[in-house]
C-alpha cells in the first residue's frame, strides 16, 4: 500500500475547502529573481499585485502588509523598511533561507484610502475556510451583507494570492494589520514556536484563544487568510500593529530576525 505524505493529505483536504475555485483564475504564479518583484496578478483597479524575493534557501517565509489597504497604510510602510533592511543587509537572511513580502496586498485600497477591494468585499473575509460566509462582520464588529464575497476566492486579488500560496508552500506567513497591539498565531509545532520567538522578540502578546473566548476581538472574522493559511498546514500569524500609523519597524524587525534565526536551524 503507497505511502500518502502530510502534505498530499493537507492538499486534498483543502481542496474541500474551496481551493479548487483557484483554478479559475487561470494565471501561474510569476517568481521573483532575489531582490526583484514578480507580478502574480492584477487588481480590479488594474493594478499589479507584486511579490518579492530575498535569499534562495528551501525555508521559506512570506511577508504581507497592506491586506485592509489605506486604514492601515503603515503595514504597507513596514513591509518596504523590511525590503530595504533585507536589501541593505543580506546577511541577516541565512543562507537556506528565502524571503518573500508583498507590501502592498490590497494596492487599489491602499490608493483609495479604503479597506475593501473595488467590490466591496473585505480581503480579509473572501478566503475558503471552513466558516466563510458571504455576509460577515467588518473590522468595527458591523455585520455587513456580502462582506465575505460571492464565494470563498471570488476576488482576483485573493485568488492569485492563494494561487501563489498554494505553489510556494511558506513554512510561515506573516500578516501586518493595525491597530491592535497583539498578534494571533498558531499553537503547536514549528509555526508555534515561531509565534512564540515573535511575540518574545517584539513584545506583542499572543492571545491563546480564537473567535470568542481569549481571543480579543468582539466579533468573528468569518473566511480570514490566517485561518485558510493555518487550516490547510502552512504555517501563520497575524500582527496587530499598536499604532494606526508608526510602522513599529524596530520591534517587528527584532520579531522578524527571531523568526529567521529559528528558520536557519531547519
Amino acid at each position: 500500500m503507497p505511502v500518502v505524505s502530510r502534505r498530499h493529505l493537507l492538499r486534498s483536504a483543502a481542496a474541500a475547502l474551496g481551493v479548487g475555485a483557484l483554478a479559475r483564475l487561470g494565471v501561474r504564479p510569476a517568481f521573483a529573481a532575489d531582490g526583484d518583484g514578480a507580478v502574480i496578478g492584477t487588481s480590479q483597479g488594474g493594478q499589479p499585485l507584486t511579490i518579492y524575493r530575498y535569499g534562495n534557501g528551501p525555508m521559506k517565509l512570506f511577508i504581507m502588509g497592506a491586506q485592509h489597504g489605506g486604514p492601515e497604510a503603515n503595514t504597507n510602510e513596514l513591509a518596504r523598511m523590511l525590503m530595504a533592511s533585507f536589501t541593505e543587509t543580506p546577511g541577516q537572511i541565512p543562507s537556506n533561507v528565502s524571503v518573500w513580502v508583498m507590501p502592498e496586498a490590497n494596492p487599489d485600497g491602499l490608493a483609495n484610502g479604503v479597506r475593501q477591494y473595488n467590490s466591496g468585499v473585505d480581503p480579509n473575509r473572501n478566503w475558503g475556510t471552513g466558516d466563510w460566509q458571504a455576509d460577515a462582520f467588518d473590522s468595527n464588529g458591523k455585520f455587513t451583507p456580502g462582506l465575505g464575497g460571492a464565494a470563498p476566492f471570488s476576488e482576483p486579488e485573493t485568488s492569485a494570492l492563494a494561487n501563489w500560496l498554494w505553489t510556494v508552500w511558506p513554512h510561515y506567513t506573516i500578516n501586518y494589520h493595525s491597530v491592535g497591539g497583539f498578534m494571533f498565531g498558531g499553537g503547536s509545532g514549528l509555526e508555534g514556536e515561531l509565534s512564540d520567538l515573535y511575540s518574545q522578540a517584539s513584545g506583542y502578546p499572543r492571545p491563546t484563544g480564537g473567535g470568542g473566548g481569549g481571543s480579543p476581538l468582539s466579533y468573528r472574522a468569518t473566511g480570514n487568510m490566517n485561518g485558510w493559511v493555518r487550516g490547510v498546514g502552512m504555517g501563520g500569524c497575524l500582527i496587530e500593529l499598536a499604532s494606526v500609523r508608526d510602522p513599529e519597524f524596530k520591534r517587528n524587525l527584532a520579531g522578524v530576525h527571531a523568526v529567521l534565526n529559528r528558520l536557519g536551524q531547519g
